[in-house]
Parts: structure tokens; sequence; C-alpha cells
């Protein structure tokens, strides 16, 4: 046989060897489909949905079971209105002045949560803090009675006001300096929550897709369902207010806090239920805030605080330093937002157009 002979053979046998052989698509992955489940928890409801894939469903209903138990966990540890709660023991603890002697030992969750809170009430120069709650009390006993609070009640109160009184000293231990110190946790609870769960989550599910909230006040976003994100509205307390915005969300949180509709009377004058810590007067102006960060913990603080400081430049540079996107409305109808918020606005709507202030 001829060595031309001899190839042409070769490349036949190969033919007949390769030749019926064809490449496959790889398979698509399956179609992730909703588990979802939601009850009254923390004075609202919370909601999980859950995206995953078919063969995950048993798995994603067991998590939900579990979550109704953890946040009844940690509810037991952040809540004031629990007689019971670790936060309320060791506030029993600050009213008598034991701690500013021996100090007080905390759980892990409530050490977490306390360094949150102080992180954010140093970057919004007080304007958010959790040892608020005597100034409130006064504002309260002064709406009840009819009569506006005197100036020595205020200074009073303000005495026993001040995260700065608080000293975390590391490994589970908190110090104070400043006696009358009351901790009030209401205002960044249900976004510790939601962080603590988020973590769970993705250990128990890797993958997975999901949208944990507390009402419209706090939400967190994991993963990105088919390449869309979450696409959240944002309407107004107000029932004339409209929508605020549209914002898409992939793995981050939202919060949402607001003064409107919360007033009390006085003297036949309205006051909001929001009190300055700093100046110990209850603010002016009907603001709304919502805000968008990597955790629910810093959204749900960061909202409140700017409750405080208002729709103005000097706050939205605040959150920017801390590298945080938001929008600011007050009743003014001027509007603020941060720099990046373009970032989480999947459509810009007719509300952006017509009363944002660009920066």
């Amino acid at each position: 046989m001829s060595s031309g002979s001899e190839v042409r053979l070769a490349v036949l046998l190969l033919f007949l060897v390769f030749g019926c052989t064809t490449t496959q698509p790889a398979p698509e992955p399956p179609k992730k489909i909703a588990v979802s489940d939601g009850w009254l928890a923390m004075g609202t409801f919370f909601e999980a949905d859950l995206r995953v894939r078919p063969d995950e469903a048993g798995a994603a209903r067991i998590w939900l079971e579990r979550a109704r138990l953890e946040i009844a966990r940690l509810e037991g540890i952040y809540s004031r209105h629990d007689s019971s709660s670790a936060v309320s023991a060791l506030n029993r603890k600050l009213s008598q002045g034991e701690i500013v002697q021996k100090g007080a030992r905390l759980e892990p969750e409530l050490e977490s949560i306390l360094f949150s809170s102080i992180e954010v009430w140093q970057g919004s120069a007080g304007a958010f803090d959790i040892t608020v709650g005597p100034l409130v009390d006064i504002w309260n006993a002064a709406a009840k009675q009819g009569k506006w609070p005197t100036q020595e009640q205020l200074r009073e109160a303000k005495s026993h006001v001040g995260s700065e009184g608080l000293i975390l000293l590391g490994d589970g231990n908190l110090g104070l300096v400043k006696s009358g110190i009351r901790i009030d946790l209401d205002g960044i609870a249900k976004g510790a929550v939601l962080d603590h769960l988020r973590k769970g989550l993705e250990a128990a599910l890797p993958g997975v897709d999901a949208l944990l909230s507390f009402g419209q006040s706090s939400i967190i976003a994991i993963g990105d369902p088919e390449g869309a994100g979450w696409i959240l509205v944002v309407r107004s307390r107000n029932p004339s207010g409209g929508e605020l915005a549209t914002v898409r969300l992939r793995n981050e949180a939202l919060s949402v806090s607001s003064s409107v509709g919360s007033v009390r009377e006085i003297a036949d004058a309205q006051i909001s239920h929001i009190i300055d810590p700093q100046t110990g007067s209850a603010v002016a102006e009907r603001v709304e805030a919502i805000v968008v960060a990597e955790r629910a913990t810093i959204a749900d603080a960061w909202s409140t605080a700017l409750l405080v400081l208002g729709a103005n430049a000097a706050a939205l540079e605040r959150v920017e330093g801390v590298g945080l996107e938001a929008k600011v409305l007050d009743s003014s109808g001027r509007s603020m937002r941060s720099e990046g918020w373009e970032s989480v606005v999947p459509i810009r709507s007719p509300v952006d157009e017509v009363h944002d202030n660009p920066r």
C-alpha cells in the first residue's frame, strides 16, 4: 500500500471513531422557583421571598421555620418592650449605676449592634443616638400634658443622653462614663436581624436569591434574580405623596424612615415625634429618607439619622463620606440625593426629573 493510501485510511478510521460524536450544548440550569412566607414579628410584618432550584425547595422551607425561631430569639435580645430581653436587663443595670463601677458583660449580638450604633452616631455627628430616650420621655409627657417642656427639664434630660457615655471595651465588655443612660435599639434592630438572617441563609442555600423585609422600613436583597436585580418602588407615608423612588438592589439593603404623619400637638402646635439628640428639640421639618447600604443595620440607623439631619448638602456629604447612597425629601418640597444615587435607580422616574436637586 502506498503512503498516500495509508494516510487516507488513517483519516477514514479517525472519522469512523470520532465522526459520529457531536458537541451537545450544556444543559441550562433549572429555573428557580419561589418559596415564600410571612408572619408578624418585631411589631410589623416580616416577609421572605426565596428563589431556589426546585430540588432546594425543602431546604428553603426548613430555613423559613428556623428564621421564625431566630427572629424571636433576637427580639428577646434587642427589644426594650420585653422586660426579659437582654437590653432591658442592661438598662436596669444602667439605671442602678452598677456599670459605672463594675462594667457589664454583653451577649455577642448585643455587643455587635452597639458597635454599629456607635459607628453611625460618630458618622452622623450625633444625629443617630440610641440613648435619646430621656429626651423622648420629656416630649411625650409634654404632649400628654399639652404644655411645652421647660429648658430646665430639657437640660436635665440631655445630661443623660449621649453615646459617648458608652465605652465598648472589647471581648464582650461594656463600660460607662455617664450615668442615667438608657439604650433604645428600635431604630436599628430590624436591620441587625436582617443581616443575621442573611448570613444563615447564604450558608444554608449558597446561590440563593432572596428578598427579606420588615415592611418597607427595612429590606435586604440577596443575589441578582434573572440578572435584573430586585426592583422596589418606595412610596411616601403621606397618602397623597405618591412614589418617592424606584430602586434596583443586588446584594444590598434598603431602609426607609419617615416623620410624615407622626405628629403630636402641644398648645395647638404640631410637633414631630423625631427628637434631635444634640439640641433636645423636636425636628420641625417633615422628612422622608431612603438609604441604600451593604448592611441593613447601617441602612436602618442612617435613615433615622437623616430625619434629624434633613434634606441638605451637608447631610448628604456625611452619607457619602461613609460610602452610602441616599435620597432625602422634606415638607418644603426639597429633594436631595447622593452623588451615586443613579447607580441604584433602574429607570429615572418623573419624581426624580421634577424634584431632585443635582449635586
